[in-house]
């Protein structure tokens, strides 16, 4: 057996494993010590500790996607409560029990029905009125303009008949100022 190990490059002897022995090695790995300095970092792999900023954010981000997810499956459990009991039944212990539906009988169905149905029937005998009126002031405006028209008509006969029996007005002539009022000429 060999005591030591041969180099692997002659060119470049500071890539060999050791730079001693074999036997100053052996120790190092039996006894689990690391061949690194005490002092080493990697810096290929080290991480800058985030920003105050960004840890925010973050923060911030994950909480606004859980109020979201939360607000969702809230609106979803309300809009299909009876579904999602038919669905997980386990869980319907967590939905609001429905309300009791009342058992009304017939005869209190009716007494609570008979004041609107009596507001129904006054309201339906007020458009009744209103259309009856509303047919009268048609007829009324329709009479009215007839009685204009015939106003009108008997008004341009009557200016006809005037214009016809009168004789024509004689023109007047109006005479020319004296000369003492005229201006003299300068």
């Amino acid at each position: 057996m060999y005591s030591e190990s041969p180099p692997l490059s002659d060119d470049y002897p500071e890539h060999d494993i050791d730079g001693s022995g074999l036997d100053t090695d052996r120790v190092h790995w039996v006894s689990g010590t690391s061949r690194r300095p005490s002092g080493f970092k990697s810096d290929r792999f080290a991480r800058p500790e985030p920003s105050m900023m960004r840890r925010l954010f973050r923060a911030l981000a994950r909480f606004s996607v859980a109020v979201v997810i939360g607000i969702g499956a809230t609106l979803a459990w309300q809009s299909y409560g009876g579904a999602m009991r038919a669905w997980v039944p386990s869980l319907g212990w967590l939905l609001p029990a429905p309300p009791p539906a009342p058992a009304v009988t017939s005869a209190e169905l009716q007494a609570q029905l008979k004041p609107s149905a009596l507001d129904l029937a006054i309201v339906r005998r007020s458009v009744e009125q209103l259309a009856a009126n509303q047919d009268q002031l048609t007829r009324k405006q329709d009479q009215l303009a007839q009685a204009i028209a015939t106003v009108q008509l008997a008004e341009q006969d009557l200016s006809e008949q005037i214009l016809a029996i009168a004789p024509p007005a004689p023109k007047v002539r109006v005479p020319p100022p004296p000369k003492s009022l005229q201006p003299r000429p300068q």
